[in-house]
């Protein structure tokens, strides 16, 4: 069972607040993250390493070396190469770092995905101008994406401009669990969204006209979301309150960049005080993305405990949203820009949870799978999140995301392999699922119409794959 012969990108994520660690070294400066830790959670202390890549890069480069993945998708630190945010001399030693981090990457043939913005803001840029809420904060943040074009665009390929803009505004400015930490005002969150299109957009043509004609990159946004089904199929009422759950999530921002240019109908009747795009600024950002990155694991989308009033189920099935990006948005080339799932810090090693993670994480691949061969989806990649144990936001280090262990109280921070990571390079290897020696399960042709779930078998066909490549050595249970 192969994905696309040759053509098929492989990847890893993460973000650089999550595993660089060295907050305050070499000249870096604060971010809103920074503060927002060492004011709101108790054991700060112990995110001032994290992972600890900046002084360990080359452990993280060899992890890439053990993966064989194809492209690399990692965020740059605002606030290490420009510590107040405003663009002038750049921080020496942060442009070290990430110089060399894209050195090696090409070196390895590994591309690298950089992500210019994964909600690390400089510190000054919220104090002075309130950060996102403040339309000034556009021109400035396109300042720093023109010296990263310049800088390091010759080398890098992919860039994404902003990673899931509807955390950044909902977590941000609404529930106030991410950093900065306001909440309260649902206007305030719409207007962030705003100016993070408009952010967006501006990037995007400043690329476009400046840069790719002898670059020659791709550039697009991260988007995330839920996905929701109705508890009744057959009921029209429950399947529209279905699509307008996702129209609130991923449409918000969606249909602006990859469809007309404006909010989708059900946001604009529902929310008086929604900003207005001018006519001019629709044709401005339509058409903003040259494929569509989307983001699909940990349900920080989750809406309230109201779903089943509702008539709606949460549903992990990945196939079914990449077939409602492709009716609504015109059947984009899509790069699965993060996916995956987690474990909590103390069950970690538990033989039950790691099957159900491994589980989770083979099911997203094999929807991945069926999305392209029966459906006809256009996905040309897939981003395993994470490379690595991090920082995980407001769950701190509570849960682990990474297919790779780290011992955080360890002055080494060995990287790891967990079998999720020899899984998945098993799978990387192969393009696919094991063509020569895969169960008969694996290999099986489903028909178009064939439903895809988590079911007890699909974990049975996972255990029976696993035993076998234990029992011929190809595959451990290290966590």
């Amino acid at each position: 069972m192969r994905i696309v012969a040759g053509l098929f990108l492989w990847g890893v994520g993460t973000g650089a607040f999550q595993v660089e660690g060295s907050w305050r070294k070499d000249g870096k400066g604060s971010s809103i993250w920074d503060r927002f830790v060492h004011t709101e959670f108790r054991d700060a202390d112990s995110t001032d390493v994290s992972s600890d890549s900046y002084t360990l890069l080359d452990k993280d480069l060899s992890a890439l070396d053990f993966l064989g993945v194809t492209f690399y998708q990692f965020s740059i630190s605002w606030s290490r190469l420009f510590p107040t945010g405003v663009v002038t001399a750049p921080n020496e030693k942060g442009l070290q770092y990430y110089n060399t981090l894209i050195d090696s990457l090409v070196h390895r043939n590994i591309d690298p995905v950089v992500t210019l913005y994964h909600w690390d803001l400089p510190l000054t840029l919220q104090e002075q101008y309130g950060g996102w809420k403040n339309e000034s904060v556009i021109d400035i943040f396109n300042d720093y994406a023109t010296f990263c074009f310049q800088t390091f665009g010759d080398r890098v390929k992919y860039w994404i401009t902003i990673h899931n803009p509807y955390l950044i505004a909902w977590h941000g400015y609404g529930t106030g669990i991410h950093a900065p930490g306001e909440k309260g005002k649902i206007t305030t969150v719409y207007t962030v969204g705003h100016n993070l299109i408009k952010a967006h957009a501006k990037v995007w043509h400043n690329y476009k006209k400046h840069f790719e004609p002898y670059q020659k990159g791709l550039m697009s946004i991260v988007l995330g979301s839920h996905w929701i089904e109705p508890n009744r199929s057959e009921d029209a009422l429950d399947i529209s309150k279905c699509q307008q759950s996702v129209e609130r999530v991923l449409g918000w921002f969606a249909k602006p960049i990859h469809g007309d240019g404006d909010y989708p109908e059900e946001l604009k009747n529902e929310l008086s005080f929604l900003p207005r795009f001018t006519e001019d600024e629709k044709k401005y950002i339509k058409g903003t993305a040259d494929f569509f990155a989307f983001s699909f694991g940990p349900n920080n989308f989750k809406p309230p405990n109201t779903l089943p009033k509702m008539g709606q189920n949460l549903s992990l099935n990945l196939r079914e949203v990449l077939n409602w990006i492709k009716l609504e948005y015109d059947s984009p080339r899509i790069l699965i820009a993060e996916n995956g799932w987690f474990t909590d810090n103390l069950s970690h090693k538990s033989s039950l949870v790691y099957f159900r993670v491994l589980n989770i994480r083979l099911m997203n691949v094999n929807f991945s799978y069926a999305a392209i061969k029966y459906d006809n989806i256009d996905v040309f990649g897939y981003t395993a999140w994470s490379l690595l144990d991090g920082f995980e936001w407001q769950h701190a280090y509570n849960i682990r995301r990474g297919l790779f262990y780290v011992d955080f109280k360890s002055e080494k921070k060995e990287r790891i392999p967990k079998s999720s990571a020899r899984y998945y390079k098993q799978i990387i290897r192969e393009n696919g699922f094991f063509p020569k020696e895969s169960t008969p399960s694996l290999q099986a042709q489903f028909s178009c119409d064939f439903s895809w779930g988590i079911t007890e078998s699909v974990l049975k066909v996972s255990i029976k794959v696993l035993k076998r490549l234990v029992l011929s050595g190809q595959f451990s249970f290290t966590l």
